[in-house]
């Protein structure tokens, strides 16, 4: 069953490989993709993906940072599972962010030479590089660390590589403390510095000039929570796939479960009440191009927006008697976690294409945007190489928890050599990001110029990575002998 899996993947991968090759080749002309104004939109399927990819990771590790500083261990497992599982959404989310580049390497040569921080390119393209890929991956190899340990004692592929990444790891009452504050630390940052990509991301399918702030408070409202139900519905999904193949100890308890289901249920619920009021506040709005927009939906995209919202209502169905009774509904709970997919993917696709051809108000026809088969077959092949990638990840480090650790113990006296490297390497961060976002800011420059540090972008990147390696710093510095 795994080799077919894996094959089937890799067959998919291809076939998206060579869709992507003939974009490449002829052009935006293979997509759907067409000029707004002359009967299309220029944002498309390739964003709309991002948008799911993004906006489910960024919950998945929300999730992870809020269980790992509760310390409660019904939710350890989850945060195991969401780790990874928000690692490859960010990767997701990168590819198609290339995807919808033209010329992909050029596109990335600019951005990182002279990107401007308003441009929605240059958030998507620090915070999905520096915060999101980095430091989640960092995040991830830190807390696993004690079971990386273990599985480095055991003959395997991976041992080397597991040896590395636990960086020596030998459960000292010291180590066990400065792993507690480090954790608490990181979580904290991680959630921190996750809302800008979440602030932006919300803006970028929201935020429009002819709209209201109390429209525009409300979308955004809805953008959000219906992308957290589409990160909670990705991790039970993960979570059912885990206990199946990897066995119970590796999945969640059912304390676990039963708690996601119920965030779910909630999240569920209070997204098809926001975007009934979403709706309602269009239809009713008395400018011309939110009147418009919402119009659309109820015509022109009444199948996307019904099948959403009926989706949401089937799923907040299956969702309730299992939050009644103590009996897990494992099976209604995945399905209705698959239902939210598909509701987050029509919600984010008529936001912002409807938007496009029907909610400018510009002295044009509307327009319409349908993916073509090449977009179809590279967003598939993005999904699928993602999975193939998750796979050797699992590998290196399992699910299943093999460590286990005493409670940690408080160390009495004061390591005041690590105090002072931290603190120097947090401000020596604060310092780079700084100069490299005056620089791309153009501050002390020619406003329509080139910034006046060449690269000031990708020195920014370098910024924020010192940042997130700072409980990394902290934890893994040696001890005095």
């Amino acid at each position: 069953m795994r080799v077919v899996a894996i094959v089937a993947l890799l067959a998919v991968a291809a076939l998206g490989a060579l869709a992507y090759t003939s974009q490449i080749q002829h052009g935006e002309v293979v997509t759907g993709m067409r000029s707004v104004g002359a009967g299309g939109a220029v944002w498309g399927l390739y964003v709309v993906m991002d948008g799911c990819f993004l906006g489910g990771g960024i919950a998945l590790m929300a999730i992870a940072c809020i269980a790992r500083f509760t310390r409660d261990r019904s939710m350890e497992a989850a945060a195991r599972i969401a780790m990874p599982s928000a690692i490859t959404c960010f990767l997701g989310a990168a590819l198609c962010v290339l995807a919808d580049q033209g010329r992909p390497l050029a596109a990335l040569m600019n951005l990182s030479l002279y990107a401007r921080p308003q441009s929605p390119m240059f958030v998507t393209f620090t915070s999905v590089g520096a915060v999101c890929l980095f430091g989640s991956l960092l995040h991830c190899v830190l807390a696993r660390r004690p079971d990386l340990a273990e599985y480095a004692k055991r003959p395997s592929a991976w041992q080397g590589l597991q040896r590395v990444l636990a960086a020596g790891y030998q459960g000292t009452p010291a180590e066990r403390s400065r792993r507690r504050k480090a954790s608490l630390w990181m979580s904290l940052g991680m959630l921190a510095a996750l809302s800008a990509p979440a602030t932006a991301l919300a803006i970028l399918f929201v935020g429009r000039i002819s709209r209201s702030v109390d429209v525009v408070v409300i979308e955004m409202s809805a953008f959000l929570v219906i992308s957290f139900a589409g990160g909670l519905g990705i991790l039970v999904i993960a979570a059912a796939l885990v206990r199946r193949f990897a066995g119970p100890g590796a999945g969640l308890s059912a304390r676990g479960s039963a708690r996601l289901g119920r965030w779910l249920l909630v999240a569920v619920s209070l997204s098809a009440l926001l975007l009934v009021v979403a709706e309602v506040a269009s239809v009713g709005s008395d400018t011309v191009a939110v009147a418009a927009f919402g119009s659309a939906l109820l015509g022109n995209y009444r199948g996307m927006f019904w099948t959403a919202l009926t989706g949401l209502f089937l799923a907040a169905g299956l969702l309730w008697p299992a939050s009644r009774r103590r009996r897990r509904r494992e099976r209604r709970t995945v399905l209705a976690s698959l239902i939210v997919q598909v509701s987050m993917f029509l919600h984010h696709d008529w936001l912002l294409v409807a938007w496009q051809t029907h909610g400018l108000a510009l002295p044009y026809g509307p327009g319409r945007y349908s993916p073509t088969r090449i977009e179809w077959g590279v967003a598939a092949g993005i999904v699928a190489v993602c999975i193939l990638l998750l796979l050797p990840a699992v590998r290196l480090i399992p699910f299943a928890p093999v460590a286990l650790e005493a409670p940690s113990i408080p160390t009495k006296s004061r390591d005041l050599r690590r105090s002072v490297l931290t603190f120097a390497w947090l401000v020596s961060g604060l310092a780079v990001a700084s100069i490299g976002l005056l620089g791309s800011a153009r501050v002390a420059a020619d406003a329509s110029g080139d910034p006046s540090i060449t690269g000031s972008p990708v020195v920014f990147i370098l910024g924020l990575m010192l940042l997130a390696t700072t409980g990394a710093v902290y934890e893994l510095l040696p001890e005095r002998k």
